[in-house]
Order: C-alpha cells, then structure tokens, then sequence
C-alpha cells in the first residue's frame, strides 16, 4: 500500500512539476559554474598564448 502510494506521489511530483522545475535547475546550474567556466575557458586561451 504505501509502495503505490510513495510511487503516486512521484509520478505527480515529476510527471507535473519537473517541466516547470527543470528549467529553473538548469539556469541555478549555468549561474553557480559559469564562473568555473570562464576561468576555465581563460586559462586555456592564456595557456595557448605562452605556447607560440
């Protein structure tokens, strides 16, 4: 009983919610490693510099 229960309650919570949900989730990802990124992408062009 409580193993149909606990798996209704996923189905509607990711069945309804995750296409409002998984928007959001993404932009919270870009905002917190976008700085990771950059430098990333910095590092790798300062690297390439030293190289010739």
């Amino acid at each position: 009983m409580s193993n149909d229960l606990l798996s209704a309650v996923i189905e509607v919570i990711f069945g309804g919610y995750m296409l409002y949900v998984a928007p959001f989730l993404f932009l919270m990802m870009i905002v917190l490693f976008s700085d990771r990124l950059i430098d990333l992408i910095y590092s790798a062009l300062e690297q390439k510099k030293d190289r010739y």
